[in-house]
């Protein structure tokens, strides 16, 4: 609730009453806060989406579980003080790259891919 009032004020300025209305925000302030929360959560999901992505990065190349390669991001952002999810997306950015200049190593992969059927 907001409330707009004025003081009335007898001959003498003394205040004798007040006056104004109520008005109910209810509705304007729950759809402010819904948007702010759905604009939020958006970026949540997003975050989450990248610190996945690298954490499955770091499980295949170092033969991690997921709380591992978890713990190496979270190590890596309280080191150098930069937030866990820009860790993340800087070694999704610069992580492939990187192992491709490695060499071709897709070659046990594509077999696997290949012949995952052979698994029902």
């Amino acid at each position: 609730m907001v409330v707009v009032g004025q003081a009335v004020a007898d001959a003498s300025g003394s205040v004798v009453a007040t006056r104004g209305v109520y008005v109910d925000v209810t509705e304007a302030v729950a759809a402010e806060v819904q948007r702010e929360v759905g604009e939020e959560l958006r970026d949540i999901v997003a975050d989450r989406a990248i610190i996945e992505q690298a954490k499955g990065m770091l499980m295949v190349i170092y033969d991690l579980n997921d709380q591992g390669a978890f713990d190496v991001l979270r190590w890596r952002s309280q080191q150098m003080n930069i937030k866990l999810r820009d860790i993340a997306k800087e070694l999704v950015a610069k992580l492939p790259p990187l192992l491709a200049a490695q060499g071709d190593q897709r070659g046990p992969v594509d077999h696997f891919l290949m012949t995952l059927d052979k698994l029902n």
